[in-house]
């Protein structure tokens, strides 16, 4: 459904959702979203610059030209993917608009995932280890011994460290360089 405003009262993210909807009043903002010269834009939709200038003027482009723009400004179509557009190059989630994802980031989530699992997995028998050595602390003479107590105190740093390196790996997976 075409909005009733002008164009210039629209946010970017509507402005580009309408261009896709082929609201053919969208063109020339979309134009300047693309920072398209006139002959860059009636290349960009393979028509003459006179073509261009002439939809311009009539404000009755080719539905597909307009729909052409808003994705090359930055309109993502695909299903699932609503809110998110791409600036030069750059992937950003609805309402991000610095701190986009290159790219290469997507290769490293693949792996950012496995090292989590193997991270889990570590804690948990580090964990496991800590809580029988505490239990046979526990169970053992209230002595203390002192290569027991180093022991353990070592399996405690190791696990803090874990935690804070699986900490810092789930951030990256849940909200990889956004601002």
């Amino acid at each position: 459904m075409a909005k009733l405003s002008s164009a210039s009262d629209w946010s970017e993210s509507e402005l580009r959702a309408e261009g896709f909807a082929a609201n053919p009043t969208t063109l020339g903002a979309l134009q300047l979203a693309c920072r398209f010269t006139d002959a860059e834009a009636a290349a960009a939709c393979c028509v003459s610059v006179r073509t261009w200038r002439r939809w311009r003027a009539t404000g009755q482009p080719d539905p597909t030209a307009v729909r052409l723009l808003a994705i090359l400004a930055g309109f993502v179509p695909w299903a699932g993917w609503d809110g998110w557009e791409v600036h030069n190059g750059l992937l950003f989630p609805p309402g991000y608009r610095r701190g986009g994802i290159p790219p290469g980031e997507f290769f490293a989530l693949v792996f950012y995932r496995q090292q989590v699992s193997e991270y889990q997995q570590l804690n948990a028998r580090l964990k496991a280890k800590l809580e029988a050595l505490e239990a046979k602390h526990a169970a053992s003479a209230p002595s203390v011994d002192p290569a027991f107590c180093s022991q353990l105190q070592a399996l405690a740093v190791q696990v803090q460290t874990l935690g804070g390196e699986l900490a810092t790996l789930g951030a990256r997976l849940e909200c990889p360089r956004h601002g």
